[in-house]
C-alpha cells in the first residue's frame, strides 16, 4: 500500500521468503499482470536460509486505484512470505496468508486520527470476483473511485480479476469497512502514516487480515517490550453486541476490563499499560489489534505499528520467521510468545531451549504463560520438545523513529463460519465438529461428532486391540498420526497387507525403506485421507507395518 517517501529516497518494498523444510524448495515470484515494471525471479530457499526479493516502488498502490500490481509467489513446498514496506522513518510488515485461507468477508482496521490517510487494499485471486464494500459509520470519510464520490455508510461495488489490486483511502476512519467478496480475496489494510498516542513521530502501518471466519473469541496479549507508555488496542467485532472480557496482570496485581462492542464491524479502542499481560474472551468471534505507541523520547526508541493478536484457536505448534532490516541500520529485534504454562520448560528457539533465566508471566485464570526473547537479525525458528503444543508468537522490532510488528504465524483455520457439524476426514484442517478446534487430539465427548469405526478386519481389529489413533497439527498443513498405547501383542510382530487405501496407485508402500521413527510420528501422512500403512518403532523391539484406517478429525476414535 502506500507509505510516505521523505527526502526523495529510494528505499523500496521488500519480500522475505524463507521456509521450515529441510528440502531444497524452488520458488517463483512473478508479476503476472504487470509488464513494467516487472518481477522475475526464480530462486530456492531451505530451512535456515531467507531470500529477499526487492520490489519497484511502482508496485505500490498509490491513493484510490484499482490496477493490476498482484505478484504470485509459488513454491513446489511451503514457505514462509512476509511483506515489508520500508521508507526512511515509515516502516511495518505484515505476514503474507497463502491464497488457501483466504475469504469472502473482511473488517478492515485503520488508526484514527489518521494525518495522513487511513487505507486498505483488495487483492484479487479469482477473476470475475465482485466485491461490495460497505463504508464505515465515521465522520469524514470521502472516498472518490470512477469519477464517483462516496461517504460514510455508502456501498462501492466493483469487479476485479485474479492479480488486480484495489486500494481505497479516506482521511476518515475506516475501521470497520465491511467487505463482501463473490470469491475469497486478499485483503492488507492500515495506514499510509500516522501517530499513536501523544508522541510527534508517524509511522507507516500495514497488516494482512485475517477474514472473518478466521477470527477467534480467545486471546492472549503480550506487550510491547522494554517500553514504559503502554499499548493501544482496537478490538474489533463481527457480531452486534458483542461481549468482551479483558482479564490479566499488572506487576502481579490482577487487572479486568469488561465492554460491549454494540455492532458488527464496531470497534472499542483501549489504552493498556506496557505491563499488562492478559487473556481476553469474547461471546462473538471478533479480532484483536495491537498499536505500538509513538515515541516519546530520544530514550524510548519506538514507533507506530500495527500487530494482529492471534486468536487462540490458531495457534502453531513450530514457526521459522526472518527479521526486517531497518533503514538505518538494524532493529532491536523481540518474540513475543504465549504457551501453555506446563509447558514453558520444553520451548526451543533456533535448536536451544531456551535460558533458565527466562521470565514467564502466567495469566490468572488461564493455563497459558507468555513473555518475550531478544532475538538477533535474522532467521529463526521456534518449535516445542513436545509436537503437541502450540505456541502464540509475535515479532516485534524497534529502533529510532521506526517499529514493526506481526505474528510469526497462525493456522488460519475456518473456525467461525456459521459451523454445522458433519462427518469428518482425518488431518482436513476443518472444525467438523464446532467445537472452536481444528483436528484436536483430545477426546472431549461431545455428542456433536460422528463416531469413528477403523476400517480392518476383525483379526486386524484384534491383534491391534491396544491401538489408539489420535491426529494433531504439527505446523500448517502437514498432519501426522500418534500411536498412544503398545502396538505390539505378546511382541510379536504385525505385518497387514491390503488395499490402495490412499488411491495413489500404491499399496503399503509407506513402509518401504522407511527410518526406525523412535518418536512415534509419521510425516508420510500428509494430506493423505488413510494411509496404506504407518511405520513405527518402540524401544527394544523392531518396526513393521500395519494397514489400518484411521480415525476422522482424530479425537473420534479412543
Amino acid at each position: 500500500m502506500e507509505n510516505k517517501i521523505l527526502n526523495n529516497t529510494d528505499y523500496k518494498p521488500e519480500i522475505f521468503i524463507t521456509t521450515a523444510s529441510t528440502n531444497l524448495v524452488h520458488v517463483n515470484v512473478t508479476s503476472p499482470k504487470s509488464q513494467h515494471p516487472q518481477i522475475n525471479a526464480q530462486f530456492t530457499v531451505t530451512r535456515g536460509i531467507v531470500h529477499r526479493v526487492v520490489v519497484d516502488q511502482d508496485f505500490r498502490l498509490n491513493q484510490t486505484e484499482l490496477s493490476t500490481k498482484g505478484i504470485l509467489i509459488s513454491a513446489d513446498e511451503e514457505v514462509v512470505v512476509y511483506g515489508v514496506n520500508r521508507e526512511l522513518w515509515s516502516d511495518d510488515g505484515y505476514l503474507a496468508l497463502p491464497t488457501d485461507v483466504l475469504g469472502k468477508e473482511y473488517y478492515t482496521v485503520s488508526y484514527s486520527p489518521s494525518y495522513y490517510y487511513c487505507e486498505f487494499a483488495v487483492i484479487g485471486v479469482h477473476n470475475h470476483t465482485r466485491v461490495h464494500i460497505k463504508l464505515p459509520n465515521h465522520p469524514n470519510i470521502t472516498v472518490h473511485f470512477r469519477g464517483h464520490v462516496y461517504h460514510e455508510n455508502q456501498w462501492i461495488n466493483v469487479t476485479i480479476n485474479r492479480f488486480s489490486t484495489l486500494e481505497i483511502n479516506s482521511v476518515g476512519d475506516l475501521t470497520g469497512t465491511h467487505i463482501i467478496s463473490s470469491k475469497p480475496v486478499g485483503v492488507i489494510s492500515g495506514n499510509k502514516k500516522t501517530i499513536v498516542g501523544h508522541g510527534k513521530s508517524r509511522d507507516h502501518l500495514t497488516e494482512m487480515l485475517l477474514p472473518v471466519q478466521a477470527w477467534g473469541k480467545n486471546f492472549a496479549t503480550v506487550p510491547i517490550p522494554d517500553r514504559h507508555v503502554g499499548d493501544n488496542f482496537r478490538f474489533v467485532a463481527s457480531k452486534d453486541n458483542t461481549h468482551v472480557s479483558v482479564s490479566g496482570v499488572i506487576d502481579g496485581k490482577p487487572f479486568t476490563d469488561n465492554f460491549v462492542i454494540q455492532h458488527a464491524g464496531g470497534y472499542v479502542q483501549k489504552h493498556y499499560s506496557s505491563k499488562l499481560y492478559s487473556h481476553v474472551n469474547s461471546d462473538q468471534p471478533m479480532a484483536v489489534y495491537q498499536f505500538s505507541v509513538t515515541q516519546t523520547s530520544h530514550t524510548d526508541q519506538a514507533d507506530p505499528s500495527l500487530i494482529t493478536i492471534p486468536p487462540i484457536e490458531q495457534y502453531a505448534a513450530d514457526y521459522t520467521f526472518t527479521t526486517p532490516e531497518y533503514s538505518q541500520g538494524q532493529y532491536h529485534n523481540y518474540f513475543m510468545f504465549v504457551v501453555d504454562s506446563n509447558q514453558t520448560a520444553g520451548l526451543i528457539l533456533d535448536g536451544k531451549s531456551l535460558p533458565q533465566s527466562q521470565t514467564y508471566v502466567h495469566i490468572p485464570g488461564t493455563n497459558l504463560a507468555a513473555g518475550y526473547v531478544n532475538i538477533t537479525a535474522g532467521t529463526h525458528s521456534v518449535s516445542h520438545l513436545n509436537p503437541n503444543t502450540v505456541i502464540g508468537g509475535i515479532l516485534f522490532g524497534k529502533a529510532g523513529l521506526e517499529s514493526y510488528g506481526f505474528p510469526v504465524g497462525l493456522l488460519t483455520q475456518p473456525v467461525n463460519s456459521g459451523c454445522q457439524a458433519k462427518a469428518m476426514t482425518p488431518g482436513d484442517e476443518v472444525d467438523n465438529d464446532c467445537d472452536g478446534e481444528v483436528d484436536e487430539e483430545d477426546c472431549d465427548g461431545k455428542e456433536a461428532r460422528v463416531r469413528c469405526l477403523p476400517l480392518i478386519t476383525q483379526q486386524q481389529r484384534s491383534a491391534l486391540q491396544l491401538v489408539r489413533c489420535r491426529w494433531f497439527k504439527v505446523r500448517k498443513h502437514t498432519t501426522v498420526l500418534r500411536i498412544t498405547t503398545q502396538l505390539y501383542s505378546h511382541r510379536k510382530k504385525i505385518t497387514f497387507h491390503g488395499g490402495d487405501n490412499d488411491s495413489d496407485g500404491k499399496i503399503d508402500e509407506d513402509c518401504s525403506g522407511a527410518p526406525l521413527m523412535s518418536t512415534g510420528l509419521a510425516k508420510e501422512l500428509r494430506f493423505e485421507v488413510r494411509m496404506d500403512s504407518f511405520c513405527y518403532s518402540e524401544t527394544n523391539f523392531y518396526y513393521s507395518c500395519a494397514s489400518f484406517s484411521v480415525c476422522p478429525d482424530a479425537e473420534d476414535y479412543g
